[in-house]
């Protein structure tokens, strides 16, 4: 049996999830969700800890942590991974990066066809991935890219979601997309650590390093 606590702080919505892993594979055992309109920094840490507490959880008893690595905020993104890498040192505890795209498609679940999650990227563009229709973990077919909405059907037809979605929905539509689904998961930490608990945990972090896709504006060059 292996527990983990995971943390997506990588857009407005703020969660932190619970899951335990048995013979009958990763089940999730409590889920918090905060819609932050000013910092995650402000709140994450109590997230984590109400979460705790309600499953009755000891910090001891978690195997690894789990964080959302990107794409999405710049901020958002070292927020979670700040915290999860301070309680996973604080614990002797690996720490487990996911990319956003990946755990939002795991939160989607089996689809009718390619799985293809797309996050508002700001300046009209969209970070997006694609992935397979059904499988878990999901299958990527598409490395994460930042592109305009129209250019999103390049990797041909699939179902999109997301914030992305949502926010671009009329221009994915105009580009030819027939089904436009603008719901974003609201379970990515779950799915995170789904997709965490079926990798080797040993004493070492994994993939723990920010995914950025595009740089920051402030690393931009000047026109």
């Amino acid at each position: 049996m292996m527990r983990l606590l995971a943390i997506d702080t990588s857009t407005w919505w703020g969660v932190a999830a619970l899951v335990e892993t048995a013979d009958g594979g990763p089940r999730l055992i409590a889920e918090i969700g905060l819609r932050v309109e000013d910092s995650h920094a402000a709140h994450a840490l109590a997230i984590v800890e109400a979460l705790l507490a309600a499953a009755a959880w000891d910090k001891s008893s978690l195997d690894a942590y789990v964080a959302v690595r990107g794409p999405g905020s710049f901020t958002g993104i070292r927020v979670a991974m700040g915290l999860a890498r301070g309680l996973g040192l604080a614990a002797r505890r690996p720490c487990i990066g996911i990319g956003t795209l990946d755990a939002m498609a795991e939160a989607f679940g089996p689809a009718s066809a390619e799985r293809v999650p797309l996050l508002d990227a700001g300046r009209g563009e969209v970070y997006g991935a694609r992935f397979d229709a059904a499988s878990t973990p999901p299958r990527a077919l598409e490395e994460p890219w930042v592109r305009t909405p129209e250019a999103v059907l390049a990797g041909g037809p699939g179902i999109v979601f997301g914030s992305g979605a949502e926010r671009h929905g009329e221009a994915l539509r105009a580009a030819g997309y027939r089904e436009v689904i603008g719901r974003p998961p609201t379970s990515v930490a779950a799915g995170a650590a789904r997709i965490a608990s079926s990798l080797p945990v040993d004493t070492g972090d994994r993939d723990f390093t920010p995914l950025y896709v595009r740089p920051a504006d402030a690393e931009l060059p000047r026109r």
